[in-house]
């Protein structure tokens, strides 16, 4: 029993040795198209690695470092991957001019030595490197991602079962509109508008879905609603959702009431329920009911049982754009990502998914849902 309770032993050694590194969640590392961005070590800023995942297993390295006179160093290889780790010859070039003065026949490519990249998990490597020239000793980095390519995700952190992606650059891809928190009736008060458009002139080309409408009730709510279906009838599941939209709302901006981009607040969410809207009657009897949510939407910057807080409508640009029309447009990506969310399906096996702005700046807001992504699991 001793011995074979060795041998056992040895086995299972051995077949650890076989596969691939395991993360901390026990998924195993390996490397795709999620390696592609920039990467660097935290303790020596300053410098870094650039990968590109290409075809047939191939990837291109670019190390942009300095050398011992303190110049600038750029490295560059093409090589190949497996599992979790790619090895490449690094080459340096040198000669060539300014492209004024360029001649492609004046560029000098010497070796520079080897590198090893092993992916130890989704935002983490360590990188070995064999200079062929003696007077630079082995060493290794222990590299951080520093960027990750728009959309793209880690595929360890990917558990779930199913995805749908829908692109609004065609068209609406099965999405409506729906107006909340505001006066029955007053539309064109509102100024609620909603369509299939070309986006505005720096996207010029580009189509997404518009909405728009002017915050006269201090809490309007625009909603982008669209139907999953094909689900288990009756089930619940977990979900993330994950919105890409186009907005002109720079940060740190002062207006009516709030900010036009930190007031105006970005929710995600789904329900088995269609959402729609009930009327409100304030008893005053001199204005018409209001159009209130018929399920829990949030309010505001607070999430609710069915949406949650994601973000808001500011992009990254500073408040110099304040007030500006020509202010640039840019794409924003928002997602749930690291909220527990679970909902369950109605007796055909339907969902409804959305996202939605509700908004404490008094005046007009306008964005574009250009992508949403449904990613679900059947809860046990």
């Amino acid at each position: 029993m001793k011995r074979a309770l060795q041998i056992l032993l040895v086995a299972a050694i051995f077949a650890l040795m076989a596969f691939p590194a395991l993360a901390a969640d026990g998924q195993a590392n390996y490397i795709d198209s999620d390696i592609t961005g920039n990467w660097y070590e935290p303790e020596r800023p300053g410098h870094g690695v650039q990968i590109e995942m290409l075809d047939k297993s191939q990837v291109l390295v670019a190390w942009f470092t300095y050398d011992m006179n303190g110049d600038p160093l750029w490295l560059l290889g093409l090589g190949d991957a497996g599992g979790d780790t790619l090895n490449a010859e690094m080459r340096r070039y040198r000669g060539a001019s300014f492209p004024d003065g360029f001649n492609h026949q004046d560029i000098q490519g010497e070796v520079w030595g080897e590198i090893e990249l092993q992916l130890t998990g989704c935002d983490a490597a360590t990188l070995s490197y064999a200079p062929v020239d003696t007077f630079l000793a082995d060493g290794e980095l222990n590299l951080e991602r520093l960027t990750r390519m728009d959309g793209s995700r880690c595929p360890a952190q990917d558990r779930f079962d199913e995805t749908r992606r829908f692109n609004l650059d065609r068209g609406p891809a099965g999405f409506e509109a729906l107006f909340l928190d505001y006066w029955q009736g007053e539309e064109e008060f509102m100024e609620l508008d909603w369509g299939h458009e070309e986006l505005p002139a720096q996207w010029s080309g580009r189509h997404g879905l518009a909405i728009s409408g002017n915050n006269r009730t201090d809490d309007l709510m625009m909603v982008l609603m669209r139907l999953i279906d094909g689900l288990e009838p009756d089930t619940r599941y977990r979900l993330e959702l994950e919105m890409q939209f186009a907005t002109n709302v720079p940060s740190g901006c002062f207006g009516v009431g709030g900010s036009p981009g930190e007031s105006v607040f970005v929710r995600l969410g789904a329900s088995g329920e269609q959402p729609d809207y009930v009327l409100e009657d304030n008893g005053s009897g001199e204005m018409p009911p209001m159009r209130r949510p018929s399920i829990d939407l949030g309010q505001q910057s607070a999430p609710g049982r069915y949406a949650l807080a994601v973000g808001d409508m500011a992009n990254r640009l500073d408040d110099q754009w304040c007030g500006d029309p020509d202010s640039p447009w840019q794409l924003k990506r928002v997602s749930t990502a690291g909220q527990d969310f679970e909902v369950n399906t109605d007796e055909q096996g339907r969902l409804w998914v959305y996202g939605l702005s509700d908004s404490g700046f008094e005046a007009t807001t306008t964005w574009y849902m250009t992508e949403f992504v449904v990613r679900l699991s059947p809860v046990g």
